[in-house]
């Protein structure tokens, strides 16, 4: 029998891969992160075996990492600003969930698995495949589309009018809740264009009851931000900055528990809001 058939321990290693979930590509939710964020996907996937040796299992079982930013980077092979944003993009889609511990103790990252649609399984099972001649063909559908009467889909809807007054006061309250209590998820995305961190929209959430309210709050950090900019002729960036981003959630947390205390007295929120440590904070950096 010739060496040539026999498998060595290099050619074993070399011959290893990275699983790459292909529900990445063919979900809507996960298209729009970038290669560099799936490729770190499978990176911390293949860890797990890691996690395991070093009892990185928490009280629910659940498998978690601890590496510091500057892990990621010599494992991602990038930049700890680049790290920050493909942390963040897997946070967005719901496949990185970060943990807090402490002061001066990295975060735990929790791989969170992807979602799976009919829709991805119908794009999958029609992936283009090749013959023996090398030709490009179909697989066999899963669902045949040709079949479907898309005829009785046609049909004359009437112009959409989303106006409150079209809607009921229990209504309108159902669906100001579902915005409140996902605004965390879209408002904190890149197209969305606030530079919060998703916790801190979670805590504004639970205090304002609609959406208006949720933005006007928004809108009085952002402006208390421009003036200390303006005022002290600086400028940072708060995507940029994960540290103030927690510290403005501890800011606007200690700011609820002043409003709830009995032994204050506050006639104007929004000002009391403007002076109660944010620009003091912000002027840390």
């Amino acid at each position: 029998m010739s060496e040539d058939k026999y498998y060595y321990s290099e050619q074993v290693y070399s011959e290893t891969f990275y699983q790459l979930p292909k529900v990445l590509f063919t979900n809507q939710r996960y298209k729009k992160i970038s290669n560099d964020a799936k490729v770190a996907f499978a990176l911390l996937k293949d860890r797990f075996n890691y996690s395991i040796r070093n009892h990185w299992i928490d009280k629910e079982n659940r498998i978690y990492f601890i590496f510091t930013n500057q892990e990621l980077m010599s494992l991602l092979n990038n930049q700890e600003k680049k790290v920050i944003k493909i942390k963040k993009e897997l946070e967005q889609v719901g496949l990185l969930e970060q943990k807090r511990m402490g002061l001066n103790q990295p975060n735990r990252l929790y791989l969170l698995r992807p979602e799976v649609e009919a829709t991805d399984i119908y794009l999958q099972a029609n992936a283009e495949t090749l013959d023996n001649s090398g030709t490009v063909k179909k697989t066999g559908n899963l669902y045949n589309i040709n079949s479907l009467d898309t005829n009785r889909y046609n049909i004359d809807t009437a112009e959409l009018d989303f106006s409150t007054e079209n809607y009921s006061k229990a209504e309108i309250q159902k669906q100001n809740q579902d915005l409140i209590e996902q605004a965390y998820k879209f408002l904190t995305n890149d197209e969305a264009g606030i530079p919060f961190e998703p916790e801190t929209v979670k805590l504004i959430s639970l205090w304002t009851n609609n959406p208006k309210q949720v933005r006007k709050f928004i809108g009085i950090i952002l402006n208390a931000r421009k003036a200390v900019q303006e005022e002290h002729n600086i400028s940072f960036i708060l995507d940029d900055e994960p540290e103030l981003q927690a510290k403005i959630t501890q800011t606007i947390r200690r700011y609820f528990n002043a409003l709830r205390s009995n032994d204050k007295k506050i006639r104007n929120q929004e000002n009391y809001l403007l002076k109660f440590r944010i620009p003091k904070m912000m002027m840390s950096l």
